[in-house]
């Protein structure tokens, strides 16, 4: 599998685990449904390419990277949740992000714990 390939299923795995998370957690902020569902992928959209195809060329070792890596994620997350929703304020829009972030890691990291996929 290439690494494209790769990408597309992490990515398809993230946008299913954070859709799940953050779209309830946007609920406060904006009652349309499709409205939160599409915000959160925008904000996938806005950080997980560069997450795969930009930071790992930075020659940093593998934790480091990681730590950078979501911190991006959360970051770039944070920034288009507050571009989408302006009433949602930072610290919410923060909150979100931070909650989805970990939940998609996390749970990506048992998931590749039991069987292996990367």
């Amino acid at each position: 599998m290439s690494y494209v390939e790769h990408w597309a299923r992490a990515f398809a795995f993230t946008c299913a685990v954070e859709l799940a998370v953050a779209t309830p957690l946007l609920r406060r902020v904006e009652v349309s449904r499709s409205r939160r569902l599409a915000a959160v992928m925008l904000a996938n959209v806005a950080s997980h390419p560069a997450v795969w195809f930009v930071l790992p060329e930075l020659g940093l070792r593998y934790q480091p990277m990681v730590a950078l890596a979501e911190a991006w994620a959360v970051a770039a997350e944070v920034a288009a949740y507050a571009i989408v929703f302006p009433a949602l304020g930072a610290r919410r829009a923060l909150g979100v992000s931070a909650v989805a972030n970990a939940a998609s890691f996390g749970i990506g990291l048992v998931v590749r714990a039991l069987t292996g996929w990367v």
